[in-house]
């Protein structure tokens, strides 16, 4: 059996928000999203800062039963700021945060998921290209098996349907190579819509110490659940202050400058400057306890739905155990048939030596026994991608 070598890196889950692999165009679009987040973060935590404005106007003033008319220019310039919403105001810089912390989660689970599918298609592509191996030695074993039949059936020990039946298998078997071939091609060209690497220059991690307690209290998409909460939580209490008092205070600056067209007269500039103190009330809404009812009951949904997932994750946790329990007890017999074809070897070599089985005999157990030699290997990458499972939705201590 050839050699694969995989190396393995210890790591911290470092690697979650290490996009290099990446090709160059997704590592971009992907760097571009988190800035997207970060600008949309700053809009929204200044968003309550009201505008100043600016305005002006030209205006002709006629009559027709009198000669008078003007000429006027103005300009204005000013703001209406909240000064005091009942707490709205630092709600609304709240969830300004509670909104970025919960995009950023969710960039970050995305990063996992592209990452998880990078690393899975890795392992699929080590499995696959074993499995083709394998296949070679389970095709000369049907070669060889094919052979025999057709020697039996010239002797006369056994009729058409069997020899027929090993032909069938030998070319079952190719068929099967050919399928692996294509396959391989498959998830080749996955990868290659991820990243420029080929699978031999990208370094396998190691996926396995993922305690149950990790998987559930730190998983990432329970952690994004989680800040919605949070966020929702936020908008109800804002939702509440749109129903109470609130302060906001103006400034405006005004300018007039006024000239009168049949006198030729140019009127003295007027300049004037507004400030206000305003108090609201808001008194009727009728839409208000339906508003309310709605927000809280999102809010409250949540809260339910981040519960049924602490659930789901203890059960999928054990399932996956469950999987790796059942492969390692699978390796554990393909062990035990891996030393029973050694001793056959071991007294088949002799036997056949003096001469009283045929090569062939020698062969098939040679065969054999490479074949669950592959057995264990691919066993252990189906291991590996269990594994894999658990750590690609695990958040590590970045």
């Amino acid at each position: 059996m050839r050699s694969i070598i995989i190396c393995f890196l210890i790591s911290n889950f470092v690697f979650a928000s290490n996009l290099e692999i990446l090709q160059n165009d997704k590592k971009e679009l992907r760097n571009l999203e988190k800035k997207s987040i970060e600008a949309s973060y700053e809009a929204l935590k200044n968003d309550w800062i009201s505008p100043i404005t600016i305005s002006s106007g030209l205006e002709r003033d006629h009559s027709f039963s009198s000669k008078s008319g003007s000429f006027d220019k103005s300009a204005t310039i000013g703001f209406t700021q909240s000064i005091y919403e009942s707490g709205g105001i630092e709600l609304k810089i709240q969830y300004a945060k509670d909104k970025y912390k919960t995009d950023l989660i969710s960039w970050e689970n995305d990063n996992y998921q592209i990452l998880q599918t990078i690393y899975e298609t890795l392992l699929e592509i080590s499995k696959i290209k074993l499995e083709i191996e394998q296949s070679a030695y389970s095709l000369q074993n049907k070669e060889i098996e094919m052979i025999l039949k057709k020697i039996q059936y010239e002797a006369g020990d056994v009729d058409i349907v069997d020899l027929n039946n090993s032909i069938i298998a030998k070319n079952s078997q190719f068929k099967e190579n050919i399928l692996l071939q294509n396959s391989l091609k498959d998830k080749e060209y996955i990868l290659s819509k991820y990243t420029s690497l080929k699978d031999n220059e990208i370094e396998i991690l190691d996926f396995s110490g993922i305690k149950k307690e990790d998987f559930i209290n730190k998983n990432i998409e329970l952690l994004l659940q989680k800040s919605k909460i949070d966020m929702l939580g936020t908008s109800y209490e804002q939702t509440k202050t749109s129903y109470l008092p609130k302060v906001t205070t103006s400034l405006k600056a005004n300018y007039l400058d006024s000239e009168d067209f049949y006198s030729s007269t140019q009127k003295e500039a007027n300049n004037t400057g507004i400030v206000s103190l305003n108090l609201s009330v808001p008194l009727y809404d009728y839409n208000k306890s339906n508003k309310l009812e709605e927000s809280k009951i999102s809010y409250l949904k949540q809260k339910a739905q981040v519960n049924d997932l602490k659930n789901q994750l203890v059960y999928e946790y054990e399932q996956i155990l469950n999987q790796i329990d059942i492969y390692e007890k699978y390796n554990k017999t393909i062990k035990d048939n891996i030393k029973l074809y050694d001793d056959l070897l071991s007294i088949n070599n002799i036997s056949n030596s003096a001469g009283m089985t045929s090569t062939y005999d020698l062969d098939i157990l040679k065969n054999t026994k490479k074949i669950n030699e592959y057995d264990l290997a691919i066993n252990n990458i189906n291991i590996k991608l269990q594994h894999s499972k658990l750590y690609f939705k695990t958040k590590g201590d970045n």
